[in-house]
């Protein structure tokens, strides 16, 4: 180590600080403030086919053989795996960068480049532009042979897509949306894409959807490449979403970026949210994306957040684990979800404008969640709209886990013409009779909760009346003009982050409603009345007949956003009921409900985006509850397509139905075939459909073979497992198969940032008898070093309990229930 002037000597040999990964270097002399210190050390790293490398190669096949690329992934901490450097995010720096590579390949980075230069040896410099302040999680380079399509910005970026060449006809719509969604945010939050190009690359293998490095974005391939004739309407919207998801944090993560990673939510909440739902929307107005913000972001994630063994979303993190743990539905999905809440109760204009102060200020800096408040908190009350503080009211949202249920009382029998209802508040959970024990803090679990309500005399869901439920406080409402015979409904748009129960008359006008004319909600305030009741019934807070009641109305709904809800929430059941003899019934039950939409929408192009999704789930639930027509059609197709593999009859959006309905029927050569097209096809997006297929078989041996061979494709993994958990055959197999090979998932997994995790709860999901749940705590008792899989390990055990506790509790009515429907519908 060098002063400007003097040689500094070393105390001791530099040692390695296991537990904060550092690097400690002990001087015999103190430095100097202001002076200027030069640090050497020799650093060198094996290029491995090994994302956890930081800098690794990743293999793919071409039609002259297998080729190489070599990239970075420098997320999360990996790029003190590349480079020596202060691997923090509040430790920015230019960065000038210079690779060497053979002059058949092509070097990109987060810069342009500034030069290329050819060597005595043939090999070719490329150096690149310095950068703009950076963290080091954002450094990103990659030496390809792909090709690219272009397209310039109306704000003059220049975008690049790379992809394999021979994929880079599906880089179009990425490329095209991309641009658009550029353009918006550059306008949107007053401050220009700072750097003059932007490159995208679909990466094969890559472990994540997308990764935001500065100036040059990774993708998985099968999130990121379209084709019309190919792929689905469910996966160009989740193309859209994820591109404008990553280009988001080009402002929330890359421009201003979080101090530290308890703040993790900062990045990824905001990127959720103004990405797909104010980015994509504005791209693709008429798919309706903010309709779908209760299916694809916040419902998902209540599920998690409603179990003890949730977290805050702002949680001090010191070790490598502990950050990787961040990167979980509650920094997404609660993120967006409380994000959307707040610029909800403030206004979009008003949430707007303290944003473009929040970026404009910490522009190339960092920032804490207080800032965010701060310009927002200012900004509210410039334009009046508001006089509780932002700080106050988020902090019950960010602090402690969790979230409430509003309880909803109303007052009959009082005759003066007016609705007067009480309010009050508590933690919803799953399981309420969980240890509730936690080393998290909490505000006594009471929030500032913005309760919005409508009545069906006016039925207004655009502009409702909102008061606030205070914490420790109770609030009473009354509304003139209304009768007891009018319903209410609370929490309208499901704009507010908390589930709603209702007195029981009031949840049977609600389901009167529905009946009589379910159009009068909104398809997102359908969504939120199913899901709550369901999962209010689940934790033993409402009469589990009183939620299945609402689903008589399905027989008329034909759109796809309750719709999704509805295969979620009764998903669950069938879940439970699986393994008893109730089963029978539920799938004559949901035939019953599902049919008249799989009759509307039929097999072919019903037009729009949504209609086409909408088509998807009636084939998919048609075909997997026994719909004979359906069995038929779906192994008709499939049959043709195996005559002529080279022309595939099966529409992109029933793909899914069709390949695993036909392979579940059928014998060996289905799987066979399957297996044939997916070793053959050059989609990223047709491999991830013929994989989950595979899993549908009901071959014991076949899926043995399936899982076992998994082990030789470490990408697909966690892919696979997942799809043959799902399988009523499967399930039991996969769980054995996780508990014997864990040590090698653990070592190839377990230290990713969300693959283990989602691994776990994936194969845990329909764990619910007492002999699996002392099977899974004897796993984490056996194997304490859990990784990134911890907090999904402790949340598996308390969803395995839930899951107990529910068929204890609600089988017998079920089972009553399904049976007199089938004798009261003749099924």
């Amino acid at each position: 180590m060098h002063h400007e002037k003097d040689r500094l000597h070393l105390k001791r040999d530099p040692w390695f600080h296991e537990e904060h990964q550092y690097l400690v270097v002990e001087l015999k002399t103190p430095l100097k403030a202001g002076s200027v210190y030069k640090f050497s050390a020799m650093f060198s790293a094996p290029l491995l086919h090994d994302y956890n490398a930081g800098y690794y190669r990743t293999p793919y096949d071409t039609a002259t053989g297998e080729r190489w690329n070599a990239a970075t992934l420098t997320a999360l901490t990996l790029a003190r795996r590349v480079f020596p450097c202060f691997d923090e995010p509040s430790f920015k720096a230019n960065f000038t960068l210079t690779l060497d590579h053979e002059p058949s390949y092509i070097a990109i980075a987060n810069m342009p480049i500034e030069s290329n230069t050819t060597l005595e040896d043939g090999w070719v410099r490329s150096k690149f532009e310095e950068s703009v302040p950076i963290s080091t999680y954002l450094v990103a380079w990659c030496v390809t042979d792909f090709a690219y399509k272009e397209i310039t910005t109306q704000n003059g970026v220049l975008m690049r897509v790379w992809a394999r060449e021979d994929a880079v006809d599906t880089v179009e719509y990425a490329l095209q949306i991309g641009a658009t969604i550029l353009d918006f945010f550059d306008e949107y939050f007053g401050t220009k894409f700072p750097l003059p190009k932007l490159d995208s690359i679909a990466l094969p293998g890559f472990p994540y959807g997308g990764m935001e490095n500065w100036g040059l974005i990774s993708y998985k391939p099968s999130r990121f490449l379209y084709k019309e004739s190919v792929s689905p309407a469910r996966n160009k919207e989740g193309i859209c979403s994820i591109v404008a998801h990553e280009l988001a944090h080009q402002w929330f993560g890359n421009s201003v970026t979080l101090k530290w990673w308890d703040d993790t939510w900062l990045n990824e909440g905001f990127a959720s949210y103004v990405g797909p739902y104010l980015g994509a929307n504005h791209a693709e107005p008429e798919w309706g994306l903010n309709d779908m913000f209760t299916i694809r972001s916040m419902h998902p994630v209540m599920t998690i957040d409603s179990l003890s063994t949730s977290r805050p979303i702002s949680l001090p993190v010191a070790t490598n684990e502990e950050i990787l743990q961040q990167f979980d539905l509650i920094s997404y999905r609660k993120g967006a979800s409380i994000i959307r809440m707040c610029s909800n109760f403030l206004g979009e204009a008003t949430f707007r404008k303290g944003l473009k102060k929040y970026l404009a200020e910490f522009e190339y800096g960092n920032a804490v969640r207080d800032d965010l408040w701060k310009h927002l908190n200012d900004v509210a009350k410039e334009d009046g709209r508001l006089f509780i503080d932002v700080k106050e009211i988020m902090d019950t949202w960010t602090l402690q886990m969790g979230y409430p249920v509003v309880t909803v009382t109303r007052e009959y029998g009082r005759g003066d013409g007016s609705l007067h209802f009480r309010t009050d508040q508590e933690r919803f959970l799953l399981n309420p009779q969980t240890n509730m024990t936690t080393n998290y803090g909490d505000l006594g679990y009471k929030w500032y909760v913005p309760l919005t309500y409508t009545t069906s005399r006016d039925a207004q869901f655009d502009m409702p009346s909102q008061e606030w439920l205070s914490p420790g406080h109770k609030l009473t409402v009354s509304v003139t003009g209304v009768e007891e015979s009018d319903w209410l409904f609370v929490n309208v748009e499901a704009r507010g982050y908390y589930r709603v129960n209702y007195d029981e008359n009031n949840w049977q006008l609600l389901t009167q409603q529905l009946v009589d004319n379910h159009q009068v909600f909104g398809v997102t305030s359908r969504s939120a009345l199913i899901s709550d009741a369901f999962n209010l019934a689940r934790a033993g807070s409402l009469n589990q007949v009183i939620a299945l009641n609402i689903t008589q109305y399905l027989t008329s709904e034909r759109d796809y956003v309750p719709w999704v809800t509805v295969k979620d929430v009764t998903g669950y059941i069938g879940d439970m009921l699986g393994k008893t003899g109730a089963y029978g019934d539920f799938q004559k039950y949901m035939l019953h409900l599902v049919t008249p939409l799989y009759q509307d929408l039929g097999w072919t192009d019903p037009g729009t985006h949504v209609k086409r999704q909408a088509q998807g789930i009636a084939v998919s639930l048609a075909c997997s509850f026994g719909n004979e027509h359906c069995v038929t059609e779906a192994s008709r197709l499939f049959a043709e397509w195996m005559q002529n593999p080279s022309v595939n009859p099966i529409p992109p959006d029933v793909k899914q139905a069709v390949y695993c309905t036909a392979i579940q029927h059928g014998d060996q050569k289905e799987s066979t075939f399957a297996m044939e097209q997916l070793e053959t096809t050059n989609s990223d997006t047709e491999k991830l459909l013929l994989r989950e297929a595979l899993a549908c078989t009901q071959m014991s041996w076949l899926l043995q073979s399936y899982l076992t061979d998994t082990l030789d494709t470490p990408e697909d993994t966690k892919t696979v497992l997942a799809n043959v958990a799902k399988n009523s055959i499967g399930a039991r197999m996969v769980w054995d198969f996780f508990w014997e090979n864990w040590d090698v998932l653990r070592k190839t997994y377990g230290d990713r940032a969300f693959y283990f995790a989602d691994m776990v709860s994936s194969i845990t999901a329909k764990l619910n008898t007492k002999y699996e749940l002392k099977q899974l705590q004897s796993l984490i008792k056996d194997h304490p070093d859990q990784g990134s899989g911890e907090r999904a390990l402790q949340q598996a055990v308390e969803s395995t309990q839930a899951n107990i506790r529910w068929i204890q509790n609600n089988y017998n009515d079920v089972a009553t229930w399904l049976s007199n429907q089938i004798d009261t519908l003749g099924l």
